[in-house]
C-alpha cells in the first residue's frame, strides 16, 4: 500500500479483535505495560509497534517492546521521571527501568513530501524527520508491512494501516510503498526485508525481491557502520546461515562478506562442514546464550583459509601466528569491522592455535584465567567440536573460566569487606578526633574563667 499523496490524507484501518489475533497482553514486557497504561490515563494514544508486534503473532519472544504514541517527546518526559529525550533530527523518548532495560517511546512521524523516482539523491535525503504526525502516516513510514502493526491497550485490538496482517497470514515480505523508491531512501532496507523473510521463513513479495536485485549496489553507498551492526546482528541471530543464504542469492552478500562467495559457494552449501557449524552457533542464539561477534567472525576467518572438511584440517593449516595475522588481513575487505574487534578476533585465534598444539596436561599448568578472551575461545571451540562433551581441551578452558570468575567473587567480598573495615576505622578515628576536640574546647574554656573575688 503506498503512502497517502498529502498529509491531510488518512488511511482507513483494519481494525482485527481481540478473537481476530493471538498477541495477549500477558506476553508484553510488564515495564512495556506500565508505560502505556500511564500514556492511555493522562489521554494520550499509546501502541505497542514494530518488532514487538510482530514477533508476537509469530509466536516468539520479541527483543525490543517499542511504542508509538500521539504524546510528544516533552509531555512524555513530563510523565516519567526516568525519561531521557535523545536525537536531532527526530526526538525520540527511552525510558528506562532497573537492569539496563531501555523502552523506546516515539512520537508518531508524518509521512514525507513525495519524491520524484527521478530525483537526485540529494533530493532523497531532503526528509521531514522533525515533524509530528498521526498513526496512519506513522504507519507509512516504516520498512516492511509486517513491521506496519500497532497494538491498541485500550481496546486490545491490533490497527493495520498498511496491510500486515494479510501478508502475515500468506507469510510475504513486502515492502511498504514503491520498493525503488524506499531502497533509495534507504539501502539498508533491502537487507532487513531479506533477514525477515530468512527468520519468518516467509517469500519475499516479487515486486521487493526485483527491486533488491536490480538496486542491490545501492548498498554501496549507505553508512559502513550501519552496514557492520546489521551483518552482526544476523551473524548472531537463531537464522545466521539461512540469511546469508539468502543474501548471496539476492546479489547483497557480494557487497558484504563477498568471501562466502569464492570457490563456488562451498561453504554455503547443504551439508557443508561450514553449515554444520553455523547450525551450532543457531542453537546458542536459540537458548539465548550470551556471545559476541568475536568467535563467530573468527570461526569464519578460519574456514576462509582452506574450506576445510573437518577441524583436524584446520588444526595444522597455520604454522605459526604470523600466518594467522597475514591471513586475518584479508579477510572482511568490504566489512567495516572495528580495529578493536578485529584485534579481539586476532587475540582468539592466537590462543586457539596455540592450545591445539599443545598437549593438555601442559595446557592445565598454564595461568589461563589471566586470559580476557576465554569466553570468546570456550564458544569458537564448542561450535567447531564435533562432541563438546569429550572435548579435553574445551573442558580445562570452562574450568578456567570458573575459577576465573569464582577469584573475581572472592575479590569483590574482599574489596567489600575492606571498604566496610576502611569505614569503620575511618568513623572511629572521626569519634576520637571529636572527643580531643571537645577536651581541648574544655580546657580552654577553663583557662579563660576569671577567678573568684576575694
Amino acid at each position: 500500500m503506498n503512502a497517502p499523496e498529502d498529509n491531510k490524507t488518512e488511511i482507513e484501518p483494519v481494525i482485527y479483535s481481540r478473537n481476530d489475533h493471538c498477541l495477549s497482553r500477558s506476553n508484553i514486557d510488564p515495564d512495556a505495560l506500565k508505560i502505556m497504561y500511564r500514556l492511555i490515563r493522562h489521554g494520550y494514544k499509546a501502541y505497542l509497534v514494530g518488532g514487538g508486534v510482530r514477533d508476537l503473532l509469530l509466536k516468539k519472544k520479541p527483543k525490543d517492546f517499542d511504542i508509538a504514541t500521539d504524546a510528544t517527546p516533552r509531555r512524555i518526559k513530563n510523565l516519567f521521571r526516568n525519561c531521557r529525550i535523545i536525537g536531532r533530527r527526530f526526538k525520540l523518548a527511552h525510558i528506562y527501568f532497573r537492569g539496563n532495560k531501555i523502552i523506546e517511546v516515539s512520537t508518531f512521524r508524518d509521512i514525507d513530501e513525495p519524491i520524484d523516482p527521478n530525483a537526485t539523491e540529494e533530493d532523497l535525503k531532503k526528509k521531514h524527520n522533525n515533524t509530528f504526525g498521526t498513526a496512519a502516516t506513522d504507519a507509512t513510514r516504516r520498512d516492511l508491512t509486517i513491521n506496519g502493526l500497532f497494538y491498541d491497550l485500550s481496546t486490545f485490538s491490533i490497527i493495520d494501516y498498511v496491510g500486515g496482517m494479510e501478508d502475515h497470514e500468506n507469510q510475504i515480505i513486502r515492502i511498504i510503498g514503491d520498493p525503488d523508491v524506499r531502497f533509495q531512501e534507504d539501502p539498508v532496507r533491502m537487507i532487513r526485508a531479506v533477514r525477515h523473510a530468512a527468520r519468518a521463513e516467509f517469500s519475499i513479495e516479487a515486486a521487493c525481491w526485483d527491486s533488491i536485485q536490480n538496486n542491490h549496489d545501492l548498498i554501496e553507498s549507505a553508512s559502513q557502520v550501519r552496514i557492520y551492526e546489521e551483518v552482526r546482528k544476523d551473524l548472531c541471530s537463531q537464522a545466521g546461515l539461512s540469511i546469508t543464504r539468502l543474501l548471496a542469492q539476492s546479489n547483497l552478500l557480494q557487497h558484504l562478506i563477498p568471501e562466502l562467495l569464492l570457490n563456488d559457494s562451498v561453504l554455503l552449501k547443504e551439508g557443508s562442514y561450514f553449515a554444520q557449524v553455523f547450525t551450532r552457533i543457531e542453537e546458542s542464539a536459540t537458548a539465548h546464550e550470551d556471545f559476541t561477534i568475536t568467535p563467530v567472525l573468527g570461526i569464519m576467518a578460519l574456514f576462509l583459509s582452506c574450506y576445510p572438511e573437518s577441524v583436524e584440517e584446520l588444526h595444522v593449516y597455520f604454522e605459526d601466528r604470523e600466518e594467522i595475522s597475514d591471513h586475518l588481513s584479508s579477510c572482511f575487505i568490504k566489512l567495516a569491522v572495528p580495529r578493536k574487534e578485529r584485534e579481539r578476533i586476532e587475540d582468539v585465534l592466537i590462543l586457539w592455535h596455540r592450545l591445539k598444539n599443545m598437549p593438555v596436561e601442559k595446557v592445565k599448568k598454564t595461568n589461563l584465567e589471566r586470559r580476557r578472551c576465554l569466553p570468546e575461545l570456550s564458544y569458537l571451540l564448542r561450535w567447531l567440536s564435533d562432541n563438546p562433551e569429550e572435548d579435553e581441551l574445551l573442558s580445562v578452558v570452562e574450568k578456567a573460566i570458573q575459577r576465573r570468575a569464582s577469584g573475581s567473587q572472592q575479590k569483590r567480598r574482599r574489596s567489600s569487606s575492606n571498604r566496610s573495615e576502611s569505614n569503620g576505622r575511618r568513623g572511629r578515628k572521626n569519634t576520637s578526633n571529636h572527643q580531643r576536640g571537645e577536651d581541648r574546647r574544655s580546657r580552654s574554656r577553663s583557662k579563660r574563667k576569671p577567678s573568684d573575688s576575694s
